[in-house]
C-alpha cells in the first residue's frame, strides 16, 4: 500500500510538472507563432483569416501530439525510475520491521553506489551496531546473574547445613562464608566504581601533566606487588615534556592496566609500560607475557562485564569493568583504546591527542 501511493504521488507530481510545462510552451510559442505569421501575411498582402485557421488548427494538433508523446515517454521514464528508488526502500522498511520485532540480523542488500545505497549501508551498520549491544547486553546480564548466583548459593547452602545441625559454625566454614561475602562486596565495589566514574568524566579538567613521572610514581608503588610474584616491572618513556590530560584519569587508567597485566602475567614473566607520541598522539601501552586473548575476545574486551573465559573464576578474572574504564578515560581525552595479543605478549593500549584537553 505504501509503495503504490508513493508511486503514484510521484506520477502526479510529474504529471503537473508537465502539464504546466506544456501550457506554459503552448501560450508562450503559440502567441510568437501567430504574432510571426499574421505579420509575414500583412506583409505579402494575403488574406490572413482561413489561412489564419488552417495554421491555428495545425500547430494546436502538433502541438497536442508533441504533448502526448513527451508526457507518455516521461510517465514512462518516471515509472521505471520511480518503482527503482521505492524497490530499494520497501527492502529497508522490511528491515526495519524485522529489527523492531526482534531480528536483530536483518539486513538491507545495497544495490548502487548512489543516496539509496548509502542509506541502505549507513543502516546496516546500525544493524550491526545493534546486535553487538544485544550480545553485549546478553552477555553483562549472564555475567553479573553468574557472579550473584555462585558466592549467594554458597552462602544459602552452608548457613541451611549449620541450622539444620548438619554441619558445624567452625572457624573454617565462617571463613569460607566470609569469602563468598567479600566476593559479593567485590562486585558491588566494582559496580559502584563505574557509577562514580561516569559522574567523574563529564567533570574531567585538562591541566599539564609530566606523563613519564606519572608512569614512573605507579610503577614504584605497584613494584612490590609485581615482585612478590615474580614478574618483572618495567618502563619505556619517550615522552617530551607534559601532555594536556587529566592526572586523575590517567592514573586511573594506567592502573587498571596494571591490575590486568598483574592478573594474566604468571610467574616470571614480564611486564612493560610504554609512552611514546608521534607529535599528534600519545600512546600509553602496557604489555605482558603470557597466555593470549582469543582473536573473537579482543574485539569486546573493553567492554563492560566481558568475559572471554567464561567459567573463569572472578578471584583470577575481576569484575570485567577494569578495560570499559580505560575505554572511557581515553574516550574522554578524545582518544581511542586497543589491544593486541600475538606470540606470547598481550599488549593493551589507549591513546589520546598530544595537546588537547579533555571533552
Amino acid at each position: 500500500m505504501m509503495q503504490r501511493s508513493l508511486i503514484w504521488k510521484l506520477v502526479g507530481i510529474n504529471i503537473l510538472v508537465v502539464g504546466v510545462a506544456i501550457a506554459v510552451a503552448a501560450m508562450s510559442i503559440g502567441g510568437l507563432a501567430d504574432q510571426i505569421f499574421s505579420n509575414l501575411m500583412k506583409d505579402f498582402h494575403i488574406e490572413v483569416e482561413g489561412i489564419h485557421q488552417v495554421f491555428t488548427a495545425a500547430f494546436t494538433r502538433s502541438l497536442i501530439d508533441a504533448s502526448l508523446i513527451a508526457g507518455g515517454v516521461g510517465l514512462l521514464l518516471s515509472w521505471f525510475l520511480f518503482r527503482e528508488v521505492v524497490r530499494p526502500l520497501r527492502s529497508m522498511m522490511g528491515m526495519a520491521e524485522r529489527i523492531a520485532s526482534g531480528d536483530s540480523a536483518a539486513r538491507a542488500p545495497v544495490a548502487s553506489r548512489d543516496e539509496v545505497g548509502r542509506l541502505a549501508e549507513s543502516l546496516n551498520r546500525m544493524a550491526a551496531s545493534l546486535e553487538t549491544l544485544e550480545r553485549l547486553r546478553k552477555d553483562l546480564v549472564a555475567n553479573v546473574a553468574h557472579e550473584l548466583r555462585t558466592p549467594l548459593s554458597n552462602l544459602r547452602g552452608y548457613l541451611e547445613a549449620v541450622g539444620d545441625g548438619v554441619t558445624t559454625a567452625s572457624p573454617e566454614t565462617i571463613t569460607m562464608l566470609h569469602e563468598e561475602v567479600m566476593r559479593l562486596v567485590r562486585l558491588v565495589d566494582a559496580l559502584h566504581e563505574l557509577s562514580q566514574l561516569d559522574a567523574l568524566l563529564p567533570r574531567a579538567r585538562s591541566e599539564p601533566v609530566d606523563l613519564g613521572a606519572l608512569i614512573r610514581r605507579m610503577a614504584g608503588l605497584r613494584t612490590g606487588e609485581f615482585t612478590a610474584k615474580g614478574i618483572g616491572l618495567h618502563t619505556d618513556v619517550a615522552v617530551n615534556g607534559p601532555v594536556q590530560a587529566d592526572a586523575d584519569l590517567l592514573a586511573q587508567a594506567l592502573s587498571n592496566l596494571l591490575d590486568n597485566a598483574l592478573k594474566y602475567t604468571p610467574s616470571g614473566g614480564t611486564v612493560t609500560v610504554r609512552a611514546a607520541g608521534d607529535g599528534e598522539a600519545i600512546r600509553l601501552a602496557v604489555t605482558n607475557t603470557g597466555a593470549e586473548i582469543a582473536a573473537e575476545d579482543l574485539p569486546y574486551i573493553f567492554e563492560r562485564f566481558y568475559r572471554g573465559e567464561k567459567s573463569r573464576a572472578r578471584s583470577s578474572g575481576g569484575a570485567g569493568i577494569g578495560l570499559a574504564i580505560v575505554k572511557e578515560v581515553a574516550r574522554v581525552h578524545g582518544g581511542d583504546v586497543g589491544a593486541a595479543s600475538e606470540s606470547g605478549e598481550t599488549t593493551v593500549w589507549l591513546t589520546f591527542p598530544a595537546a588537547r584537553a579533555p571533552r
